[in-house]
C-alpha cells in the first residue's frame, strides 16, 4: 500500500507567520486610518475656528446692542447691581451653529459679557469663548475738586505723582508700591482702602478710607457723549474726522502737525516716537489713544501738546484706553484726560516719560508704572467742566475685550 505524505512543519509555520503579519498590518492600517480620521477631524475644527470666533463676537455685539437699545436690558443694567441675563441664538449665521451669551452685572451699569459659540463639525464641535466688560457713565455732572479720579483703582508702582489743588479719589483702592511717591495738597480718598508699601509714601492733607473714617461715598463716572446723533456729541461737533489709518498716515506724512478744534478719530489714535503733535482743542477717539506706545526708529520722544483755547473743549478723550509711554513720550495737557477704560502711564525704563496736566484725569482705572519722572496734575475745574460739557446721553462702552484661552 502506498503511504500518504504528512504535512511538513514548515508549511504550518508559514501559515501562522502569514496570519501574524496580516494581523499586524491590519492593526497598523487601522491606527493609520484612525490618525488620518483624527487629523481630518482636527483640520475641520481648525478650519471653522475663525468662524466660531466671529460668531462669539456677534454674541458680544448683540449684548452690547441690547444694553444700549433694549429698554428692559438697559433699565436692569443701569439700576440693578446684581442683575444677570442669558440668551441663546441658534442657526443664525451658520447652519448647525449657536452662541450663548451671559451678561452679569458687577455694579451699576458695569457688567461682564461672556459669549460662547459652537459650530457642529460632524461628530465634534468647534468652540470659542470671548469676553468683554461693558460700562456706562451715569453721572450727568462733572467730578468736583478731584485732580485724579478712578472709578476703579488708583495704582502706582515705581511712580512719582504730584497733584496741586485737587484730591486723589478712587471708588476702589489707592495702592502704592515699589518706591512710589504720591503727594497732594488736598485729600486722598478711597471708598475701599489706601494701601502704601513700606518703600512708598503718600502725602496728603487728609486720608480717608475704610480704616480712616469717614470713607467717601462712591462717585459715578461723568458722562461723555462720543458719537450719538445729538448735535452736542463730540463726533457731531468735530472740526475734522479721521479713520485710524487716515490719522496714522497724517502723522507719518507730517510728523510735526498742528490740529485745531475737535479732532475725532474713528478707531485708535496712535502717536509714535518722532512725532510732534500740537492740539489746540481736543483729540477724541472712539477707540484708544496711544502715545509713545509703539516702536519707531526715531530717537525723539512722542511729543503731544494740548492747548486750551476760548472756542473749544480741550484734552485727550477716549472711549477705551489712554496709554502714555512704553517708549519715550513728552505730554502736556491743558484740559482733561478721560479714559472710558484704563489710563496707563509707563516709563520705558531707559526712555523718559513725562506728563503735565492742567485740568484733571478721569478714568476707569489709573495705573502709573515705573515712571520715575515727576507726573504733575494742577487741578483746574474750568478745564474739566468745559471738556465734559453738558451731555444728555452717554454710550455703553466695551472695555477689556479678550478671548478666553483653552
Amino acid at each position: 500500500m502506498e503511504e500518504t505524505a504528512s504535512p511538513q512543519p514548515e508549511n504550518g509555520f508559514l501559515l501562522i507567520a502569514s496570519l501574524l503579519v496580516l494581523s499586524t498590518m491590519m492593526v497598523i492600517v487601522s491606527f493609520y486610518l484612525s490618525a488620518v480620521s483624527q487629523d481630518v477631524r482636527v483640520g475641520r475644527i481648525v478650519d471653522t475656528s475663525p468662524q466660531a470666533y466671529y460668531l462669539a463676537e456677534a454674541g458680544i455685539q448683540e449684548a452690547y446692542w441690547k444694553l444700549a437699545n433694549d429698554v428692559a436690558y438697559q433699565t436692569s443694567f443701569e439700576t440693578n447691581p446684581s442683575w444677570s441675563q442669558t440668551f441663546t441664538r441658534s442657526d443664525t449665521l451658520i447652519p448647525g451653529s449657536s452662541y450663548t451669551v451671559s451678561i452679569e452685572n458687577t455694579g451699576l451699569a458695569e457688567a461682564t459679557i461672556t459669549a460662547t459659540s459652537t459650530i457642529a463639525v460632524r461628530d465634534a464641535v468647534s468652540q470659542r469663548v470671548v469676553r468683554a466688560n461693558a460700562f456706562k457713565a451715569l453721572s450727568p455732572i462733572p467730578t468736583v475738586g478731584i485732580a485724579a479720579f478712578a472709578k476703579g483703582e488708583l495704582y502706582g508702582a515705581g511712580s512719582n505723582v504730584s497733584a496741586t489743588g485737587g484730591d486723589f479719589f478712587s471708588n476702589g483702592d489707592i495702592d502704592l508700591n515699589f518706591f512710589s511717591s504720591w503727594t497732594t495738597d488736598q485729600d486722598a480718598l478711597a471708598v475701599a482702602d489706601v494701601a502704601v508699601s513700606v518703600s512708598s509714601s503718600l502725602t496728603a492733607a487728609n486720608t480717608y478710607d475704610q480704616s480712616n473714617p469717614p470713607p467717601p461715598l462712591p462717585i459715578e463716572m461723568p458722562q461723555v457723549d462720543f458719537d450719538s446723533a445729538d448735535p452736542l456729541s463730540f463726533k457731531s461737533r468735530a472740526d475734522q474726522t479721521y479713520t485710524a489709518n487716515e490719522f496714522k498716515t497724517l502723522l507719518k506724512d507730517f510728523p510735526v502737525t498742528t490740529l485745531s478744534g475737535i479732532t475725532y478719530v474713528t478707531g485708535n489714535a496712535d502717536i509714535k516716537k518722532g512725532t510732534t503733535l500740537t492740539v489746540n482743542g481736543a483729540l477724541v477717539s472712539d477707540g484708544s489713544i496711544n502715545i509713545g506706545n509703539g516702536f519707531a526708529a526715531s530717537g525723539n520722544p512722542a511729543t503731544v501738546l494740548v492747548n486750551k483755547t476760548q472756542l473749544f473743549p480741550s484734552g485727550l478723550i477716549a472711549k477705551n484706553d489712554v496709554t502714555i509711554g512704553g517708549f519715550s513720550a513728552d505730554v502736556d495737557v491743558a484740559g482733561l484726560i478721560y479714559a472710558g477704560g484704563e489710563l496707563r502711564i509707563q516709563d520705558g525704563i531707559f526712555q523718559n516719560v513725562t506728563l503735565d496736566v492742567v485740568g484733571g484725569i478721569i478714568a476707569q482705572d489709573i495705573d502709573v508704572l515705573v515712571a520715575w519722572q515727576p507726573i504733575t496734575i494742577t487741578h483746574n475745574q474750568t478745564n474739566i467742566n468745559e471738556a465734559l460739557g453738558e451731555p444728555v446721553f452717554s454710550q455703553v462702552l466695551l472695555t477689556s475685550h479678550w478671548e478666553e484661552q483653552y
